[in-house]
């Protein structure tokens, strides 16, 4: 059975080792702790666009086996978290992202982290033989060939996705790192495409740029796409919802966004779990207003006219590990299209108080 690679890299990336890194870069360790955090789930989610080009997964596997044997024991034992290990590092990112897909990253990183770029790369490139030592861990030990590697990376893209800070995903999203990694001549392109353009307007560009083809655009049509494009922007689209038993449908969402004393620490003893009943909430995912994966349903709590009275949420710790429950009442919930949403943030939940079960709750 493969093991979760970002419960793997939690192991090793200890605040003993976290700390030696931090040193080597010349950060703080209250700096570098939170920093690590976000490049570690930025760096494996980059590395899945990498496996998904041709030729990706045999790329990453090359990579991988180049790796020497003995390294993760050397950040365990102190002899990681040098300038030479940065150095590899950086070189290994690069000639798997490219060097405009490393900028874009290493850019947004550092952006989100409140830290200098250089630092940032020096990071990166001390991480990266690290993820690099534990998938090839996971690799030997299941026995897989570079597709497998591949696919077992591809299959924790959920988990690695959650490890995320709040707000790293939309940071990369609309860094356009994806299309760096996974597009040919994206890096070139990316050069026409200043912040705010269209992808028509951005298309007729590139076009215009490029030699040998035979069509040539009027140059009345570039002004009316952008105008065409400004307007879908601006004028307002309807929100699809779905109704949720027990709540009012409406085309705009109503409910406040939750705060801290929202959260239940623990249930009164006439709520009750639904246990094994069917149900259509338990085991599904839970997303914020803009769309970043919460946690998980684990329970709903009725009261005893078996009214859905709260919802019972599986959240991730740092890195993901040490898993806690955190409990909102059954109206703070919403379906929105194919969605259950809570207005709420990762953060948030990460700071909500955890909930203590009683055994009057279960069934």
């Amino acid at each position: 059975m493969v093991n979760s690679i970002v419960s793997a890299l939690s192991r090793i990336l200890t605040p003993d080792v976290i700390g030696k890194i931090a040193a080597a870069v010349g950060l703080e360790r209250s700096l570098a702790q939170p920093a690590i955090a976000a490049m570690v789930p930025a760096i494996l989610s980059a590395l899945i666009g990498v496996v998904g080009r041709p030729g990706g997964a045999r790329q990453l596997a090359d990579a991988v086996a180049r790796q020497p044997a003995d390294m993760l024991s050397s950040v365990g034992d102190g002899r990681g978290g040098s300038a030479e290990m940065a150095s590899r590092g950086t070189n290994l990112l690069t000639s798997l992202l490219g060097g405009g897909a490393l900028g874009t990253l290493a850019s947004t990183l550092a952006r989100f982290a409140g830290i200098g770029e250089g630092s940032t790369r020096s990071l990166m490139g001390m991480l990266t033989p690290i993820i690099m030592g534990v998938l090839g861990n996971e690799q030997r030990a299941a026995g897989l060939d570079a597709g497998g590697l591949a696919n077992m990376l591809t299959g924790q893209q959920k988990e690695i996705a959650a490890a995320m800070p709040s707000g790293l995903s939309q940071l990369l999203e609309a860094s356009g790192l994806h299309e760096h990694i996974t597009s040919p001549g994206a890096a070139e392109r990316s050069a026409y495409e200043a912040p705010g353009t269209t992808p028509q307007v951005a298309a007729m560009q590139r076009a215009s740029n490029t030699t040998g083809r035979g069509v040539s655009w009027p140059y009345w049509v570039l002004p009316l796409l952008v105008l065409g494009g400004l307007l879908w922007y601006l004028l307002p689209r309807e929100r699809e919802t779905v109704p949720v038993a027990g709540s009012k449908t409406t085309s705009e969402p109503t409910q406040a966004v939750l705060t801290k004393s929202a959260f239940l620490s623990n249930a009164p003893d006439s709520w009750v779990s639904i246990g094994s009943a069917p149900n259509e909430y338990v085991n599904k995912e839970i997303y914020s207003r803009t769309g970043e994966q919460l946690g998980t349903v684990r329970d709903v709590l009725v009261e005893g006219d078996r009214k859905m009275a709260a919802v019972i949420i599986n959240v991730g710790r740092y890195l993901g590990i040490g898993d806690k429950e955190v409990a909102v009442p059954f109206s703070a919930l919403q379906v929105t299209g194919q969605r259950m949403v809570i207005d709420t943030t990762k953060d948030a939940l990460q700071a909500a108080p955890t909930f203590v079960r009683r055994k009057s709750s279960k069934q």
